[in-house]
């Protein structure tokens, strides 16, 4: 994993409340969005998150030399 579980269930807690303004953003800019979509868009943003702190960190897995930063 790229971050810690308590470190992406920090990150899943900071999203909800972004994820909810976000309707009022999109309400002050023109555009009407419905729970559904906003729920819809939130799960979206949530799982690429998921994906990529379980997705395998290529820069440590490629260096064979033993190389450090």
């Amino acid at each position: 994993m790229r971050v810690s579980r308590i470190g992406l269930i920090v990150a899943i807690v900071v999203m909800v409340p972004i994820i909810i303004e976000m309707r009022t953003v999109f309400v002050h800019v023109g555009l009407d969005v419905s729970l559904a979509e906003t729920a819809v868009i939130g799960a979206l943003m949530i799982g690429a998150l998921v994906l990529w702190a379980m997705a395998p960190d290529l820069r440590k897995s490629g260096r064979s030399n033993g190389e450090q930063n």
